[in-house]
């Protein structure tokens, strides 16, 4: 792709500032001790601590590598990988958002990992829809490996289901989802002191702005880009449009509180733990969360952590699909250690570990064989997550995308603006005049990087 010269001299003059984290070649104490490096993300409540205890298993296998483990904040994260391919000081190994893959792959800094896929079991040892993440759309080379799965689902409280008389079938398509709001707004219930409304979702303010309006979309039978080569935009469908004015419909409704549209998904999790909510949306981090206890920072203490379930998004006109993102495994070509950097990866995707790591950061795995575990089996809400990865989908993985993503949360941003601010009701008209902006700037940024 073009245009990664002027990306490159951008990012150079930042590199300058980030080179605190020392990498390439590195021995242990014991000079038969090859040390790996690896960053990660907070994916758990004590991300290194976690992510040690899973590789204990690989030390015992190998116990000529060592892995240090570096855990980078999600917010300075994007800047420190960018900085480390340009400048080659990188760690052997980098976790990689999904949505970032095609960026940094298109920066050619990556190692190229397809003639080793098979000893990890090949594209199907893996989720269809993480495996599409695992290099740039449409270029037939692997430059990473799905590590784990971030998936949506829907919360819902079943002491409000209960004293309504309803049930998870009242759930299952747009018509009877929007039904069952009807009904929890109507019967104004009071429970444990609050007052319940029916639904929460984050609005503007929140990170994951795209991930909460993807599924709408896709259901609507839309999608961001053309999928014929994902080149062109595709925002001025009228799928998009009939998706998101579904989505919005629900705030016009009153099902949602403009309050609530302040807040994030951190805060509407909270709330909805606290019993202000009958719905939400969210990951199954939120599951690991209403399991654990305080002590381990968790909230089953809560007054809805006995009164939950869980259930798949509502089926749209078009299907039922639900966001999938999560992150991937990387080799920066610059590792003196490529050979040990391997071995942990294949270890880190064995379905042993892809298990473990799941129970410790609430994530679903990539590994289709690790959901055979009795883990996913035992607790039907868990199940409920093994199902959705079937029917999850991702954001195309091309280069532009990290450009895009930003794009697409300000307009989506600006469109809650409008319908919190909107005297009247914020019509389907509004809707296009915004998404057809939102397509002309996606539109741009594609044709000045193909």
């Amino acid at each position: 792709m073009k245009k990664i010269i002027q990306i490159s001299l951008i990012l150079l003059l930042v590199s300058s500032i980030f080179l605190s984290i020392g990498c390439g070649k590195s021995k242990a104490n014991d000079s038969d001790v090859t040390e790996v490096t690896i960053w990660i993300m907070p994916n758990s409540l004590e991300p290194i601590n976690d992510l040690e205890k899973v590789l204990e298993g690989f030390y015992k296998i190998h116990p000529e590598i060592r892995v240090k483990i570096t855990s980078l904040d999600w917010g300075a994260a994007w800047v420190r990988i960018t900085t480390a391919a340009v400048s080659g000081d990188a760690p052997d190994i980098v976790q990689l958002g999904t949505t970032w893959v095609g960026a940094i792959s298109s920066m050619g800094a990556l190692h190229d990992l397809s003639s080793q896929i098979d000893e990890v079991g090949g594209p199907a040892h893996f989720l269809s829809s993480s495996w599409r993440t695992s290099g740039i759309e449409g270029s037939n080379k692997v430059t990473s490996i799905p590590w784990f799965v971030d998936a949506r689902a829907m919360y819902y409280r079943t002491d409000v289901f209960n004293k309504l008389g309803l049930t998870v079938k009242d759930l299952a398509t747009w018509d009877s989802f929007d039904k069952t709001l009807q009904k929890i707004k109507k019967a104004n219930l009071k429970i444990d002191g609050k007052l319940i409304q029916p639904l929460g979702i984050p609005g503007k303010n929140d990170w994951n702005v795209v991930h909460n309006l993807a599924p709408w979309i896709w259901n609507a039978g839309g999608s961001f880009l053309k999928v014929d080569d994902y080149q062109k935009s595709n925002l001025s469908a009228e799928e998009v449009a009939e998706g998101l004015n579904y989505y919005i419909g629900l705030v016009t409704k009153g099902y949602v509180t403009h309050t609530c549209l302040e807040k994030n998904t951190s805060q509407v999790e909270n709330d909805f733990n606290n019993g202000e909510f009958a719905i939400i949306f969210d990951g199954s981090n939120e599951l690991r969360g209403l399991t654990t206890s305080p002590e381990q920072g968790g909230a089953s203490d809560t007054y809805v952590a006995k009164r939950f379930d869980i259930a798949p998004y509502p089926a749209g006109p078009k299907g039922r699909f639900t966001f999938v993102g999560g992150s991937n495994l990387t080799i920066f070509k610059s590792s003196k250690n490529k050979k040990e950097a391997w071995e942990v990866i294949k270890y880190l995707v064995s379905k042993e570990a892809q298990v473990e790591y799941s129970k410790r950061s609430g994530f679903m795995p990539s590994v289709v064989d690790a959901f055979e575990d009795s883990y996913f089996v035992e607790d039907n809400r868990r199940a409920v997550y093994k199902e959705a990865v079937k029917y999850g989908r991702a954001y195309p993985t091309v280069p532009s995308w990290g450009l895009i993503e930003p794009i697409l949360a300000r307009r989506f941003g600006i469109m809650w603006d409008y319908v919190l601010e909107s005297k009247t009701e914020f019509s389907v008209a509004d809707l296009k005049k915004l998404l057809k902006l939102a397509d002309k700037e996606v539109s741009s940024i594609l044709e000045r990087n193909e």
